[in-house]
């Protein structure tokens, strides 16, 4: 039988297929329909950001994560969550269906009405395969999941392009969003042999909301607080400077929070495969937070350097008012990443409740953020975003020190090393490269080539043990795969 390691740096290589393999192909395709449509479009779409993602919330139930965490999971088990789901959907659809108009004056956009109910039969599509989808995570199979996500990924693409050319303006990201949930519930079905049985099981249902309701708090808040900037902007800022808000969020959540979710999928179950082994379990912690500091680190200091640049080139000077908020944006790239983990390693323990507290936490911090600077305008609410991250972090980091007596100075000590590097990449890029003068095609591949040597060599000198775990574990991919 395949080993937990090696089915781990499995699963880690193809869920970072799936991050950087199948977002860089919904990367590429934004880039073109961005060019094409205007940011008023992306606005339109914003406006209805938070109550999509309530509804996804409510479906989910948190019920997927429970399911993972759970050990031995029925068949039961299985279809009873597979009925809730369902059923959730259709109610959040009807409510949502119904409450269209009231959205729509709100805004007092009209057009809004039809917008959000076509927007929202997501929900149901995506109702239909959430069972699917922890079956596949629980058992680590996400080469699957990859290919599935890539061919969604392709298909939604080319909808939102060919129609953002014909001239269907915001309909063009309705309807491609749609695509890739119809191509993606497709091909669940179409790959799994599991079926749900008509069955509701109530004891199945408690034992499984017990853990699954804390997971929807948190998914509820962690909406309203991370969302609540889009009705926020919407309502009081112009329809455009919502487009460039939307637009840098999107980017943000192609490279930062996809990522995020793409690594951690795999070491919840891995963590909670072995969580009455601590010290393994610990062990594990430290290599996965540091690699996961350094990769990410890595990747957002290179999205803040060439964010000005890529943005002209790419989509037009029409998006040059969006860089700054990108900028910011990705500075939570070096801090959520691994709250996420941390929470994620919480729920791995069983302890959802901390995790939730935490989570609470974090919003209570948003929300005195948001009080605050909201009348300083955009970039303030995302810096106030970005210092709420990191205060749940620095919390999250005590909690699991606590709960499995690791020590910090495992984690703290590397990060310190780590900042000193990325200061020096970002002063080189900033002091050495941008005063060239030189075309921005020229920057751009001198920013994406001669700051990760930089990096890299750093890191060698400055004895970061998380490279050399990072060849280590490239190392161990390639021979699991050539002894297969």
């Amino acid at each position: 039988m395949e080993g937990l390691k090696a089915k781990t740096t499995r699963g880690v290589f193809w869920s970072f297929m799936d991050s950087f393999g199948v977002h860089l192909v919904k990367f590429g395709f934004s880039i073109f329909i961005a060019r094409t449509l205007s940011p008023e479009d992306y606005g339109l779409m914003g406006l209805i950001v938070i109550f999509i993602a309530l509804g996804q919330v409510f479906m989910q139930s948190g019920f997927s994560m429970a399911l993972i965490q759970k050990k031995e999971t029925t068949d039961t088990d299985l279809s009873t969550v597979f009925w809730f789901n369902v059923l959730a959907a259709i109610i959040v659809y009807l409510i949502l269906f119904l409450s269209a108009g009231a959205i729509a004056s709100f805004y007092n956009r009209s057009e809004l009405v039809n917008i959000t109910r076509v927007a929202a039969i997501g929900i149901v599509f995506n109702s239909l395969c959430s069972v699917q989808v922890a079956i596949l995570t629980k058992s680590m199979s996400f080469k699957r999941l990859t290919w599935i996500n890539l061919v969604g990924a392709l298909v939604s693409g080319i909808t939102g392009l060919v129609l953002a050319l014909g001239g269907y303006a915001v309909w063009a990201l309705v309807l491609q969003t749609l695509a890739g949930n119809v191509i993606f519930l497709a091909g669940l079905w179409l790959t799994s042999s599991w079926r749900p049985a008509i069955v509701f099981n109530i004891q199945s249902f408690r034992s499984l909301f017990g853990f699954g309701y804390k997971i929807l708090l948190q998914g509820l808040m962690d909406v309203l607080f991370t969302k609540i900037y889009f009705p926020l902007i919407g309502k009081f800022y112009s329809a455009a400077q919502l487009g460039f808000y939307t637009n840098a969020n999107r980017f943000y959540e192609i490279f930062i929070r996809q990522t995020a979710t793409s690594v951690t999928r795999v070491m919840f179950p891995a963590f909670s495969a072995i969580q009455d082994q601590r010290e393994r379990f610990n062990n594990n912690y430290v290599k996965s937070f540091n690699m996961l500091a350094v990769v990410m680190s890595a990747g957002s200091l290179l999205l803040i350097i060439s964010s000005r640049p890529f943005v002209s080139l790419a989509l037009t000077d029409k998006w040059l008012p969006a860089v700054p908020l990108m900028q910011l944006f990705f500075i939570e790239g070096f801090l959520f990443p691994l709250l996420f983990f941390n929470m994620n390693i919480l729920n791995s323990l069983g302890k959802s409740g901390m995790s939730l507290r935490i989570d609470m936490i974090k919003k209570g911090f948003a929300l005195i953020s948001i009080i605050l600077l909201f009348r300083y305008g955009i970039e303030a609410l995302i810096i106030g975003q970005v210092a709420t991250t990191g205060i749940a972090l620095a919390i999250s980091l005590a909690a699991v020190s606590r709960e499995q007596g690791v020590r910090l100075g495992d984690v703290t000590l590397p990060s310190a090393r780590l900042l000193l590097i990325l200061t020096v990449c970002l002063l080189f890029s900033i002091f050495v490269i941008e005063p060239l003068n030189i075309p921005q095609w020229a920057e751009l591949l001198l920013k994406f080539t001669v700051t990760p040597g930089i990096f890299i060599g750093l890191g060698w000198l400055f004895r970061l043990t998380a490279v050399r775990e990072l060849r280590i574990l490239i190392n161990d991919y390639r021979e699991s795969r050539s002894g297969r």
